[in-house]
């Protein structure tokens, strides 16, 4: 072998390693079974309520399966955001179940969710590691 391709193969061996290896994710939370992108990561857990202030039929629902309606909702902690960077007051959110922003008129019926429902859930907020900022948790919202 020449010395040029072995040059070449020792440069290239240590990418290939790299390369090749599994990432590692870190877990948000220890109680949350999903993995997040970012390292080891910590949240602050705010209780509070969430008030549905509207819920509209998604236009272009007849190209999925079954009617999908799009559902936002306002967040009141029952203490103060302590961090800066959250702002919920006067806020809209979309509701979001399994990572989809639009929910069926089945999961719609079963949790009785019309404008004007209100529901006990958790904002959970970044406090340590580079994961999602802000996430909405809601126990009663889970499927049956």
């Amino acid at each position: 072998m020449t010395r040029t391709k072995l040059s070449l193969l020792l440069f290239l061996i240590p990418f290939l390693a790299i390369l090749t290896e599994k990432p590692s994710f870190g877990v948000a939370d220890e109680k949350r079974e999903a993995h997040r992108v970012g390292g080891s990561c910590e949240y602050h857990r705010y209780e509070g309520r969430a008030e549905v202030i509207s819920l509209r039929k998604v236009a272009d629902s007849q190209n999925q399966a079954g009617e999908k309606h799009e559902v936002r909702f306002r967040f009141n902690p029952n203490e103060e955001i302590k961090e800066s960077f959250v702002q919920v007051k006067d806020r809209e959110f979309l509701l979001e179940i399994n990572q989809s922003p639009y929910l069926s008129q089945e999961f719609i019926e079963q949790h009785g969710i019309q404008t004007g429902s209100v529901f006990d859930g958790y904002l959970q907020v970044i406090v340590k590691g580079t994961c999602t900022p802000t996430i909405f948790e809601f126990p009663s919202l889970s499927s049956k």
